[in-house]
Formats: structure tokens, C-alpha cells, sequence
């Protein structure tokens, strides 16, 4: 139980399970259910263009799904869509909130989107939290930053600055958004993602497992599943059945190319031992990970996946690369390795032990499962948000 008084928390995302599985809505909702546990009334606010209006108790939160009113005569005065985009999640979330009825002591917004953009501008309780920002995925992801994409970043922005409280899952981030001038030296309150590990503790074994190394996550430059698919044909000479599946969608183009079809084509040159599955359900990803022995991140940046907190409570050694959060659990805790991004010979170096040997893997994976009881449990990661909710609702954050 909460060692505090009982708050009313608001929670604004787009993504809630299990119609949006995705990173932010897994966060919310494992968050969410262990805020409640704790005494709390706790509110999910989800807007979305063309969804039905329903409010309903998902065990003990209260989610409310709201359409997106559509805002008409907004793009005669906001010419970009991202831009649009985000006035109009703003906007949404401000008016269904208020329609609510309820006085809550503490919204939390990501700044994804800028949802809680009219909170933060108007001095409502607001507690930011990073996940990764348009302005940093969209330097990692080598895209163009046209102006609507630089005003839908500011945006973001100023959500964040104009929070009460900051909080980011890892110091990458942090770090990240400060060296970027956000923040102006405000001070940010790394709390990891949580994750139920019971579920995923049910995986096969790895000592069970073939040489088979897994990836998970849209195929875009960010992630870089290239390096990836080179790293793999350095191994395929020397690791005896090695097999590397590649799950999720195709996400923008390379070389006048959708990425998907290009890394095929890059896949058959080097004659690598990949396999590109395409997007697959939940229940599959974890079907997948249950008959690997290695999930790798070979991503250029990133925040701190839930996929890989996952693969580490199902006792699978981790390979990633030191520009992801994930680096700050796995670096000295032997549950894997951290390598230099966008270097394929140090990934082989790295993943070629635990595909060798799949007791190498086992006592990694263990290690891995530890540090998941021991730094991301729910009940540990909801008391310390508790502590920065009650610090914002009594108009302090320290």
C-alpha cells in the first residue's frame, strides 16, 4: 500500500493494451496496474482518431478511450500534419480531461506527441516522461528535419520544459535530450521501465535452445538491423547452424527502396543466415524469443525497449550497443554485452560465445533474470514514481 496519500493520477497515452501493445502503452499499463495496487485511483486517458467513446475498469484502472475531434480549419492556420498532429492530441486530451470531472493530483504525460502540451503551458501538475522524442528519432533515423518537423518537436519541447517534474527510463536519454539544450540544467529522475517477469521466467531454457539469435522492432536505420545481417555472415564460417530472425515491419525507404526490401537485397548478397518475418502478433514475439538463445540490439539509438527487458526475464542473454539505455543494466552485470554502435565485427565478436556455447548463454540469461527482480519489479518502480507524484501534488519536486 502507498506509504503516502492516496493520489488521483492521470495517465495521458495514445498507446494502451491491447489495442496499442506498443512500448509507451506497455509501460502504462504494467505502471498503471501497480500504482492501483498501491491505493491509488488511477485514470488511463487514451484519444485517438476514430475510436469508440467507452470508459471501462481494466482490473483496477480506469481507462477511458476517447475519439479525436477532428478540429476542422485547423490546417488553413497549421500547414504541417506532424505539427497538426500534435495541437490536435493536445487539445483532445485537455477537453476530455476537463470532461472527466475529476480533480487529479498528478497527470503524467510522455512527451511523445505533446499530449499534455496545455497542462505544462497552463501549470497543472505535470510530470513529463521521456521516451524518445521526434527530435532525437528523427536524427538518429537520418531523416530529413523539414520545419513541420522541427515546430511538432517544439512542441514536445515544451512540454517537457514546462513540466513540474522530468523522469526518463535510462541516463542515455537524459542525456540525450540535455546535450540538446532541453531542460536548461533541471535535473531528470532516471526510473527504469517495469516489467512482470512471472510470464516471461516460463521460457524454454536456453541450454535448450539452438544457435539462434533474435531481433525485434521495425526495420528502419535507427535500429539498424544491417549491422545485424553483416555481423551474421562473419558468423556463419564458424558457428555451426546459426540462424538470425528479423520480426517487425518496414518502416521508411533506403536507396529508393522500401528498408525492408533493401535488407533483403542485403541479406542475399552476403549470403547471410537471416530470416525476415515481417511484422508478428505478441503472442508470436514471445514464441520467437521462447526458441532463441540471443536477443541483440544493434540499434544506433535507443531508449530502453521493452523487448529487451523482456528477452532478459525470459534468461536470454542480451547483445547491444552502448548507445541504448539497455547499456546501463547490462554493462558489469555479465547479463550480456554492450558493443560500439554501427561496428558488425564487434557484434560477432560478442554474440560468437553464447552462440557457441549455450551454457555461456544459460549463466548470462541468469544473470540477466537478477538484475530484472532486482531493478525493474512494478511494486519497485511504482513506489518510486509514488514518491515523485507526491512530491509534484504538494508543489514540490525535490
Amino acid at each position: 500500500m502507498t506509504t503516502g496519500t492516496p493520489l488521483r493520477i492521470l495517465f495521458l497515452s495514445i498507446e494502451y493494451p491491447p489495442e496499442s501493445p506498443n512500448g509507451i502503452g506497455s509501460y502504462v499499463v504494467e505502471v498503471a496496474a501497480a500504482l492501483a495496487r498501491r491505493g491509488h485511483e488511477v485514470h488511463v486517458l487514451s484519444c485517438l482518431p476514430d475510436q469508440a467513446r467507452r470508459t471501462y475498469r481494466d482490473g483496477d484502472v480506469w481507462v477511458h478511450r476517447r475519439p479525436r475531434p477532428r478540429l476542422r480549419g485547423l490546417g488553413r492556420v497549421v500547414r504541417g500534419a506532424r505539427t497538426a498532429e500534435r495541437i490536435r492530441h493536445a487539445i483532445a486530451c485537455w477537453r476530455e480531461t476537463r470532461g472527466l470531472g475529476i480533480d487529479f493530483d498528478v497527470v503524467e504525460s510522455p512527451d511523445w506527441m505533446a499530449e499534455g502540451l496545455i497542462f505544462a503551458l497552463a501549470g497543472k501538475p505535470l510530470v513529463a516522461h521521456l521516451h524518445t522524442p521526434l527530435a532525437v528519432t528523427a536524427h538518429y533515423g537520418s531523416r530529413a528535419r523539414p520545419l513541420d518537423s522541427r515546430a511538432a518537436a517544439l512542441l514536445e519541447r515544451l512540454t517537457v520544459e514546462r513540466a513540474r517534474l522530468v523522469t526518463a527510463p535510462s541516463r542515455l536519454l537524459a542525456d540525450e535530450v540535455a546535450r540538446r539544450g532541453w531542460l536548461k540544467g533541471r535535473e531528470v529522475r532516471i526510473i527504469p521501465y517495469p516489467i512482470d517477469a512471472g510470464p516471461w521466467a516460463l521460457a524454454n531454457p536456453v541450454a535448450s535452445t539452438p544457435p539462434r539469435v533474435l531481433f525485434t522492432g521495425r526495420l528502419e536505420p535507427r535500429k539498424a538491423p544491417e549491422v545485424l545481417v553483416e555481423a551474421s555472415a562473419r558468423l556463419a564460417g564458424d558457428v555451426d547452424g546459426i540462424e538470425v530472425l528479423l520480426a517487425g515491419r518496414s518502416d521508411g525507404r533506403r536507396d529508393g527502396k522500401p528498408y525492408g526490401e533493401w535488407l533483403a537485397g542485403r541479406i542475399d548478397d552476403l549470403g547471410a543466415p537471416c530470416r525476415l518475418l515481417g511484422e508478428v502478433p505478441r503472442p508470436e514475439v514471445a514464441r520467437l524469443l521462447s526458441s532463441s538463445r540471443v536477443f541483440v540490439l544493434p540499434s544506433r539509438f535507443e531508449n530502453f525497449p521493452v523487448a529487451a527487458l523482456e528477452a532478459m526475464a525470459a534468461g536470454r542473454p542480451v547483445v547491444c550497443t552502448t548507445h541504448t539505455g539497455l547499456a546501463e543494466l547490462v554493462e558489469g552485470s555479465g547479463a550480456g554485452a554492450a558493443v560500439p554502435r554501427d561496428d558488425p565485427d564487434a557484434l560477432a565478436r560478442a554474440l560468437r560465445p553464447y552462440l557457441a556455447d549455450a551454457s555461456v548463454a544459460a549463466e548470462a540469461g541468469a544473470r540477466g533474470q537478477e538484475v530484472i527482480r532486482r531493478t525493474c519489479s512494478p511494486d519497485r518502480i511504482a513506489e518510486e514514481r509514488e514518491r515523485c507524484y507526491l512530491a509534484v501534488a504538494r508543489g514540490s519536486t525535490a
